[in-house]
């Protein structure tokens, strides 16, 4: 089982690859928090480290200066839903979404579902 306090830390070590970091810098982080099997369905494709990295600089180019924030964690068993919130430079909130992570026995993350920004209303 994965207790909250693992999962908020192994997050935030992996949202804080999203931030401004050269590919490299972001390859060493996301080594030391992901599983070599790592999965990354998104909405818009399926992909493993690679797609990851795409998104990173996607993100950056998109938002410069952007980050990730966790605002919420659940958890059962080996898997974790989180809330995140896309933030501004400045400190706005611009969106905020939703991962489902899966660890694995050592501690990493193997699967991360990640959903669109939310919408109070459909």
């Amino acid at each position: 089982m994965i207790t909250k306090q693992q999962v908020w830390k192994l997050y935030t070590q992996y949202a804080n690859a999203w931030k401004p970091n050269s590919d490299q810098v972001r390859t060493k982080m996301l080594a030391d928090v992901l599983d070599k099997d790592f999965h990354y369905p998104t909405p818009e494709f399926e992909g493993g480290l690679d797609s990851l990295l795409e998104g990173m600089a996607g993100i950056q180019k998109k938002v410069p200066g952007g980050y990730f924030d966790v605002e919420d964690v659940s958890t059962h068993h080996d898997v974790a839903l989180l809330t995140w919130l896309l933030v501004q430079p400045d400190g706005t909130v611009l969106a905020k979404g939703h991962d489902q992570i899966q660890g694995s026995p050592e501690g990493k993350i193997v699967s991360l579902l990640t959903f669109a920004p939310s919408v109070s209303q459909p």
